[in-house]
């Protein structure tokens, strides 16, 4: 039975899925965009067969199975995601990049993924950005995600932080929703549902109990942070468009990455970046 929560997120994202990859127009998701992209070729892809097999938990308009398909021409996969919106357009993109016969799209929930998947395993499973913070019960997701992964399989996770939810909204004023962030529930936004937040001792604790041995965690970006226009489809914060315009976002990127595996630093990131191994 779906719940009002269930209902309140669809409706969320099926109406921006039109616009939805029009972040790419914002130089702080560009930015965000390829730490991530090359956090995935350092510390994911080599550590998968040729031939592997992937599934998009939440995967929207296809964004990252696009770039495990196109980097990875060996691979097959499945994307699930919520909103028969949001897959008409990861639909649409596979097709225009050539590669919609390696990929199945499904309409599913992630509360229930092991019923919507029963029987297929995948090499790798991957969730990110805001996917897992809206699911009803994030520990018991991650388990059943765990149990879709072959012995040796990757789960990887691109989670919301709760001290830079908190952080974000004492910025803008807004002192209730900071204190509720520290309780690992909050939003970033009035119009979005309340989401999970997350923090290195949730994240240890939740894989563990899955059985799930985490060999990476960090996150990104770590020296600079979105504004409240970050958060909407369309606009930029002025003062990051000037930083990050030209060589600029270049030096940012060299920085980030010069910090990106330091110890410790998870505490500073947007958003915190988990590789876990199934050892079963």
């Amino acid at each position: 039975m779906e719940t009002t929560t269930d209902t309140a997120v669809r409706d969320y994202f099926a109406e921006k899925a039109p616009a939805y990859d029009d972040t790419d127009l914002q130089p702080y998701w560009v930015l965000s965009d390829r730490l991530l992209a090359q956090a995935l070729r350092e510390d994911v892809i080599p550590h998968l067969p040729e031939d592997f097999r992937f599934l998009d938990a939440g995967g929207g308009t296809g964004r990252w199975t696009s770039f495990f398909a196109q980097e990875c021409p060996g691979s097959t996969g499945v994307l699930l995601d919520l909103t028969e919106e949001m897959i008409a357009v990861a639909r649409e993109k596979a097709a225009a990049r050539g590669f919609a016969d390696r990929v199945r799209f499904q309409q599913g929930d992630l509360d229930h993924v092991s019923e919507d998947l029963a029987g297929e395993q995948f090499d790798l499973v991957f969730s990110f950005h805001n996917v897992l913070g809206f699911v009803s019960d994030a520990e018991r997701t991650v388990a059943d995600l765990g149990r879709l992964l072959r012995p040796g399989g990757l789960l990887v996770s691109f989670l919301p932080s709760v001290w830079h939810a908190t952080f974000f909204n004492i910025g803008l004023g807004r002192l209730d929703e900071a204190r509720k962030a520290l309780s690992r529930r909050g939003r970033f936004t009035d119009t979005m549902p309340d989401m999970h937040l997350f923090d290195p001792q949730r994240i240890e604790e939740m894989h563990a109990a899955a059985g799930l041995r985490i060999e990476v965690l960090g996150g990104f970006p770590n020296l600079i942070y979105p504004g409240y226009q970050e958060t909407q489809l369309h606009g930029s914060t002025e003062n990051l468009v000037d930083v990050l315009d030209g060589d600029g976002l270049e030096q940012v990127l060299e920085m980030e990455n010069q910090v990106r595996n330091a110890p410790g630093i998870a505490g500073r990131a947007n958003n915190l970046f988990v590789v876990a191994r199934s050892s079963s």
